[in-house]
């Protein structure tokens, strides 16, 4: 009786647990979707079919809690095939370990899944990704996507919804496609702390977001495909928080701030494979890193003495190849002035080693530079002080190009300086004064002469102006005038010179011309015609707005006389105009017109001349 009532217990206590066992008929239903989309589904080592309990039964890699299964776990095993897309109705699911396999077609969405906490779907083969993939993860800390080329023609990017992941902490997607520029959101993550990504197509600059974050360990943005990152590393160098910091292979511009000296949590910096120019700052120097690596830039100037444990420095830009010996007194004066102008790549290039004599643009005697001659060479940026340094100095000529700023006063300490050509920019007053042996071009400067570089020519009629004047070389010595004197370009001796010749001696050829073709009208003209007693040529009249020469013929028989005024223009009239002729003195020139007796009876009324003279003046 005792044994009979023993086994009714234990069969009752059987039949309970089956029933708070038995496995959510959903739940096994996508299990079973899950088997039947593998082409090996036996490594699984589930039961055969018929077996509708996975969590009673504890199949391997599935992992309940009552009836509601939580955790599938097949990572590195061989899988293949694909996934049924309706995965995210495992509603309870947790961690999702599918790494490491041959998991083909397109990635189920897993939205919704509010307590999913882990996602590792790395090494696989997925090829596209559903926009709401990441939707409604509240509960999301780890996401590994690597080695999946989703979107393999166009590439992708994180979708907005990854954003409200509040709680992750580990996101990598290294070779997975992703383009375009890094999504600003995944700065303001403040739980992030390791973010990889290299081996991408990312493009663009790094974010604002990530500035001064204070979560962030670990940052891997190296080796992106096509233009890679570019910009300046300003941001990352106010991440306090950052260990490793990878950005190899990539397109940084621009010099290493001074500030990543404030990292000091940071122990692997690679900038390996950029455009980085500049010196080494001294606040890098001194950090005690355990890997340094700034092969393959542009870095300039000295070789300092690192405090690394483990740092490489070749192909770059460095004066000396030993750490600590120092470059030439000339060549750091020079690297100052290129830094000055924002280290252009045409100088960068050819501004290399500790010898400046063979640099670009530049030339020496004895062996010191006396010479900068860099016009319209695209330049930008200020004019250092450092050259100041170069005693040796003839001529600097920088014209053409976009220069701002003031002309450093240590300038004038140059004393052999001879030429000093700054015409064509946009230097900014006031200018120190130089010798008077020194000859300083400023012309097409706007806030130095108050005119514009794209019009320097005053229009005419409009009397003097701050305008420079139309030669655009046009020296100035010494210009040791105060600012506000500046925008009166001094004229040259040679200029005023012309003006006073050019009309007298116009003046004198008209008056060579108008004496015998006077006579030869004379002869010509018929007896009832009385001849004139006098011609008066009058100089041109400046006040005149007409701006001709004039010419009066008087008659000593009736005391008339007739002004006759150039017309102002070479073109030729058809009905009236002879013989044409042009004459040039100085920058005045003369046409001088015969014309017809028709034309001058229209002219003249009653007489009738055979000639006329016409005098243009241009």
């Amino acid at each position: 009786m005792r044994k009979h009532h023993k086994k009714l217990v234990l069969a009752l206590f059987s039949l309970v647990t089956v029933v708070f066992s038995a496995t959510d008929p959903n739940d096994f239903a996508i299990l079973k979707a899950f088997r039947e989309g593998l082409e090996n589904p036996e490594l699984l080592e589930w039961p055969a079919d018929g077996d509708d309990d996975p969590c009673g039964l504890s199949w391997k890699h599935v992992f309940c809690s009552g009836s509601r299964v939580t955790q599938i776990q097949v990572q590195n095993m061989s899988l293949k095939g694909t996934l049924p897309q309706n995965l995210n109705q495992l509603t309870k699911l947790q961690r999702l370990g599918l790494q490491r396999n041959q998991f083909t077609g397109a990635l189920p969405s897993l939205s919704g899944l509010s307590e999913l906490q882990s996602v590792y779907l790395d090494f696989n083969q997925f090829d596209s990704i559903p926009s709401d993939c990441f939707d409604g993860l509240a509960s999301l800390q780890f996401l590994a996507l690597d080695a999946n080329n989703f979107n393999a023609s166009t590439g992708w990017s994180f979708p907005e919804g990854l954003q409200d992941s509040a709680q992750l902490t580990n996101l990598s997607c290294m070779s997975c496609n992703l383009a375009g520029p890094l999504p600003y959101f995944l700065g303001a993550l403040s739980s992030l702390q390791n973010l990889r990504l290299s081996g991408n197509n990312l493009s663009g600059e790094i974010p604002a977001s990530f500035k001064r974050s204070t979560s962030l360990r670990n940052l891997w943005l190296n080796n992106q495909n096509g233009g890679g990152l570019s910009g300046t590393l300003d941001v990352v160098t106010t991440m306090d928080s950052v260990n490793v910091l990878w950005l190899h292979g990539n397109q940084f511009t621009g010099t290493i701030p001074e500030s990543i000296g404030n990292l000091t949590v940071l122990q692997d910096l690679n900038l390996n494979g950029n455009k980085l120019v500049g010196f080494v700052p001294d606040s890098l120097a001194k950090m005690p890193l355990e890997h340094l690596d700034l092969n393959n830039n542009q870095l300039m100037g000295p070789v300092p003495n690192f405090k690394a444990t483990e740092v490489s420095y070749a192909s770059n830009a460095f004066c000396q190849s030993t750490p600590g010996v120092p470059c030439a007194p000339e060549v750091m004066a020079l690297l100052e002035f290129l830094g000055s102008l924002n280290y252009p790549s045409i100088l960068v290039s050819s501004w290399t080693g500790n010898d400046p004599c063979s640099w670009l643009g530049l030339a020496c005697h004895n062996g010191n530079v006396n010479s900068i001659v860099l016009p319209s060479s695209n330049l930008s940026g200020t004019l250092s002080p450092s050259v100041a340094k170069l005693g040796s100095l003839i001529q600097i000529k920088l014209g053409s190009n976009n220069l701002s700023g003031q002309v450093p006063e240590n300038w004038t300490s140059l004393t052999s300086l001879k030429t000093l050509d700054l015409g064509t920019n946009n230097i900014s007053p006031p200018l120190p004064k130089f010798a008077d042996t020194v000859n300083v071009v400023t012309v097409g400067n706007p806030l130095l002469t108050g005119g514009s570089p794209s019009n320097p020519n005053p229009s005419p009629g409009s009397g003097r102006s701050g305008s420079p004047p139309s030669n655009p070389s046009s020296p100035t010595k010494g210009t040791g005038s105060s600012p506000g004197d500046s925008s009166e370009p001094v004229k040259p001796k040679r200029s005023t010179l012309v003006a006073i010749i050019a009309p007298v001696a116009s003046v004198a050829v008209v008056a060579l011309l108008a004496i015998p073709l006077s006579i030869y009208c004379y002869k010509k003209r018929k007896d009832t015609f009385q001849a004139p007693s006098s011609l008066v040529i009058h100089p041109r009249d400046p006040s005149d707005s007409d701006n001709t020469v004039k010419i009066v013929v008087a008659n000593n028989t009736n005391g008339s006389a007739s002004t006759i005024t150039g017309s102002g223009s070479a073109s030729r009239n058809s009905s009236g105009v002879g013989e044409s002729h042009v004459i040039e003195a100085g920058n005045l020139v003369i046409s001088v017109q015969v014309l017809r007796n028709d034309f001058v009876h229209h002219v003249c009324g009653s007489y009738k001349a055979d000639c006329f003279i016409r005098i243009l003046v241009h």
